[in-house]
């Protein structure tokens, strides 16, 4: 028993030493905000207080079943489990949860090995030499004659962290720092394969507000015609000329746009490439804490837009400069109405890296596909990488910005990504097909550069910068200059609107509306990444619940376009009914999908 109750004490100690090595790195980076607080203490500890308990009982369990030189291997593993997530955390805010690890395939490679630093590989190392240590200064304490004795004071400062570190929490800003790596990643897979909490009875949905244009005399303008649909990556609305960007990173999508509908309020379901994909597909939401695989079509049944539009009579593909395996992508588009699919893998391309191909490649596969049979309309789905992290996109595309942080990196991707478009563009009019084609240009999520503290790329949050995407609407020939749409657009009204413009019925089992129609929207979105997220926007209100910490927030957008000051004590009758709202919508729609998808 005293092996079993040492080798718990290494594990807690190793806990936080590794809490005390992130939070100096997070100093460093100056995105420690929230841990000067009397509160931090017991936040930061008080899961490894819960991991070394677990440890302990395991070890318990295996030592009387006759294997008690088990408990050492399993402490080495903890330790060096917890020590590779050190700069995880850094990064993210967050140890690895399930999600995480569901998205860390090969596809990632080239973004985790830009994070092999001297920095990480130097805080790994500190952790790891810790835990080799631990266990003899564990044993020199205990020895006769050691100072010590303590072991009933050690055991009440436990407790009482125990006791203190979920209030803790609530009292200050960690960042989902507090989070110990082995107790989120066995409490986020649980939360993946449990039932959770279904809905407590029927909730009233916010109210629509805000302003709208009419826009219901394009309904049925592109009949018959060819439509292509840019799913691009990773991109902001707030990157972009025509949403006030003061740098012009996509001059041929300006182009585009300078004739077209822009909808100045569109988001996103989920700050990732898949389950957003679901949205846009079926017109219906994905739901928190689900997988990839809840999706495939064989479990989750849906009326998919492809599907419609192969029965109209239209050829329909995917062409995707990634690579289908990323994040279980070949689950949700397999068996939707595509044709064609095609990705980084059947396309080849001259510029292949881990996460995909040349977005040219790809351009240049799809206009093949346009050729085989130019007498079809056609449906295309065009998903171009350009834009994702590590902000190295492939290819040879001119890169006009200087280059000297991530940001201006990120830029020069996404004007490589806008050349391909041009080629895209060039190659429809070498055709002679580019006027009888209809457009709709979307961002499948945003991209974050520390807008709010530890927010980076696009997965952790429901920011601004993470949820608020570009959604560019052109029909051919309905415009001689561009007109701003100002109603509330989400992922899953994009799909009707197309369906209205093309003249065909919607699916009763879309749950989003046509954007033709000169009506206010409610955008719902999520994240669950990190913990939880929920975010809901109507009019010039954006609400924010955070079920794990029991915090609800409200921002003005008008007034405060960068999610400052929480005016939830100015509203809070309208941020009760929005958290309402949004927890009974994410029960819902979880329960929906493990319903259907057993």
């Amino acid at each position: 028993m005293e092996l079993v109750v040492r080798r718990a004490l290494c594990l807690l100690l190793v806990g936080a030493a590794a809490k005390l090595v992130l939070v100096g790195l997070r100093a460093a980076d100056g995105a420690a905000a929230g841990l000067g607080s009397p509160w931090a203490a017991p936040a930061m500890l008080y899961q490894e207080v819960w991991a070394a308990l677990g440890l302990g009982a395991l070890d318990l369990a295996l030592t009387r079943a006759g294997a008690p030189r088990a408990g050492w291997a399993i402490y080495a593993a903890a330790a060096l489990y917890v020590a590779g997530n050190v700069p995880i955390a850094r990064q993210f805010g967050t140890p690895l949860t399930w999600a995480f690890v569901e998205a860390a395939g090969g596809a990632l490679w080239d973004s985790i090995v830009a994070h092999a630093t001297i920095g990480n590989v130097a805080a790994v190392l500190l952790v790891l030499a810790t835990a080799a240590a631990m266990p003899g200064v564990i044993r020199a304490a205990r020895r006769p004659g050691a100072r010590g004795g303590g072991g009933l004071a050690l055991a009440g400062a436990a407790a009482l962290l125990v006791a203190a570190g979920p209030a803790a929490v609530r009292r200050c800003e960690t960042l989902g720092l507090h989070r110990n790596a082995l107790v989120t990643l066995a409490t986020t897979w649980w939360s993946r394969v449990s039932s959770g909490p279904g809905p407590e009875g029927q909730v009233e949905a916010v109210a629509a507000e805000g302003p709208a244009i009419d826009l219901s005399h394009l309904a049925g303008s592109a009949r018959g015609r060819d439509v292509i649909w840019v799913l691009l990556e990773s991109t902001g609305a707030r990157y972009l000329s025509m949403y006030g960007a003061t740098v012009e990173a996509t001059p041929r999508l300006a182009a585009l746009a300078r004739r077209a509908v822009v909808f100045e309020s569109a988001y996103t379901s989920y700050p990732e490439s898949i389950k957003s994909l679901y949205a846009i597909l079926c017109g219906r939401p994905p739901a928190p804490e689900t997988g990839a695989d809840d999706y495939a079509a064989a479990r989750q049944a849906c009326a998919a837009l492809p599907e419609l539009l192969r029965g109209a009579g239209y050829r329909t593909g995917l062409f995707h400069s990634g690579r289908f395996v990323y994040l279980g992508m070949r689950h949700l588009i397999e068996g939707r109405g595509f044709e064609a699919l095609h990705d980084a893998e059947t396309i080849g391309g001259r510029h292949a890296v881990s996460f995909g191909t040349d977005d040219a490649s790809t351009v240049e596969r799809l206009l093949g596909w346009i050729d085989e049979a130019p007498e079809r309309p056609f449906f295309a789905l065009y998903m171009p990488i350009a834009g994702h992290h590590p902000y190295r996109s492939p290819g040879e595309g001119t890169r006009p910005f200087p280059a000297d942080s991530e940001y201006e990196h990120y830029l020069n991707d996404l004007h490589v990504g806008d050349e391909a478009l041009g080629r895209l563009v060039d190659g429809l009019a070498a055709r002679g097909r580019l006027d009888n084609v209809l457009w709709i240009v979307q961002g499948d999520h945003g991209e974050a550069f520390q807008q709010h503290p530890g927010n980076f790329a696009h997965s952790l949050f429901v920011y601004e910068e993470n949820v608020h995407v570009p959604l560019i609407v052109a029909p051919p020939g309905a415009f001689a200059g561009q007109v701003r749409a100002p109603q509330i657009a989400g992922a899953i009204d994009v799909a009707p609107t197309l369906a209205a413009l093309l003249g065909l019925a919607a699916p009763e089992s879309w749950e989003g509306r046509s954007l033709l129609a000169p009506a206010p929207g409610v955008a719902r979105f999520f994240s669950d990444y990190s913990s939880v997220q929920l975010g809901l926007r109507t009019g010039r209100w954006k609400c924010l619940v955070e079920p794990e910490l029991e915090r609800v927030r409200v921002f003005d957008l008008v007034a405060d376009p960068g999610e400052t000051r929480d005016v939830r004590g100015e509203v809070a009758a309208w941020a009760d009914r929005c958290a309402a709202d949004l927890r009974g919508w994410a029960a819902r729609r979880r329960a929906e999908v493990r319903g259907q998808g057993g």
